[in-house]
């Protein structure tokens, strides 16, 4: 039995979306539609976010993007408190470790090892490049708003 890892990319591609839309699903208690996922070479305006990068079989990044506002919202699904505006940053980079920490546990259950690093908070007027490819995918919370998970892939 050939493992993602010793197989083709597309194949590491396809865990790293599942483990992430699974991972997602497993940690935000709100309801959600996810729309249909795009792939894309543009460079992602960000004007705020958190940032996890990944090494290992797979080389790139997860970057979950959203309004203050709807961090704040899925905080307080979380948590069952409003977050201070000074606790958000700390919040969204927990939350993006949470969400990485679930998919890096999906990936090795499908054979691909990967380390994470700390989440960087990405906030105000950012332009991302210097990756090969983005795979995104727009998330609806129902009555908070949207939230954009990208997988920035380096190879």
């Amino acid at each position: 039995m050939t493992t993602p890892a010793e197989g083709n990319m597309n194949e590491i591609i396809k865990e790293l979306y599942n483990g992430s839309v699974q991972s997602i699903k497993n940690i935000i208690p709100v309801s959600h539609q996810f729309d249909a996922p795009k792939l894309s070479t543009e460079p992602l305006p960000v004007k705020y976010g958190v940032l996890i990068g990944f090494s290992g079989t797979f080389k790139g990044d997860l970057l979950i993007q959203a309004q203050h506002n709807v961090f704040s919202a899925i905080g307080e699904a979380l948590y069952g408190m409003q977050l201070t505006e000074d606790m958000l940053d700390s919040f969204s980079g927990e939350l993006g470790n949470m969400i990485a920490g679930g998919l890096s546990t999906h990936l090795a259950n499908a054979g691909i090892e990967t380390d994470i690093t700390h989440p960087t908070i990405i906030s105000g007027e950012a332009k991302l490049s210097g990756f090969k490819r983005v795979l995104e995918v727009q998330i609806q919370y129902e009555k908070i708003g949207g939230m954009t998970m990208s997988l920035l892939l380096n190879q």
